[in-house]
């Protein structure tokens, strides 16, 4: 492993969400801050969905170098898994739990060259893959820090 700071940011996600999950308060969490993203609510019970997935997709390289990953529709996915109804707390327990499962992995691999083929991006190695997990939190985490703001606003009027 090259980068000294993938372990310890994948570590430091579980924590920092459920963190935000404890400061923003339940009346704001089915509130959509911008029309092209999920709910707070929503956004919380996707990560701890697809975490197992993403790790999945790391096995896969590993098991099989060259696989093709099959593409979901996150979209879909939230109707099917219906995050519009789900515990912000149980699922960011449930995403650190999952995550937990996924840095364990993360510290066994010794190649990270290996990779997979997404129909819509091209190949991906597993070093990729690791770097797309520490991408999306933060995507999610700065999308979080919206409603601290809004929030800390509300308060001040």
């Amino acid at each position: 492993m090259t980068n000294p700071y993938l372990i310890p940011a994948l570590e430091a996600s579980p924590q920092t969400i459920e963190r935000i999950v404890m400061a923003i308060d339940p009346s704001d969490w089915d509130r959509v801050t911008d029309e092209d993203r999920f709910s707070f609510r929503e956004a919380v019970a996707h990560m701890a969905d697809w975490e197992p997935i993403m790790r999945g997709r790391i096995e896969l390289a590993l098991r099989e170098p060259g696989a093709t990953i099959t593409p979901l529709d996150e979209e879909a996915r939230a109707v099917e898994m219906n995050y519009a109804e789900s515990d912000p707390v149980e699922e960011a327990q449930k995403f650190s739990d999952e995550r937990r499962i996924t840095v364990d992995l993360v510290k066994s691999i010794e190649d990270f060259t290996v990779g997979v083929n997404h129909p819509q991006i091209g190949e991906l190695t597993v070093g990729d893959l690791c770097m797309i997990l520490v991408g999306h939190d933060s995507y999610h985490v700065e999308h979080f820090s919206q409603y601290l703001v809004d929030s800390r606003t509300d308060e001040r009027g």
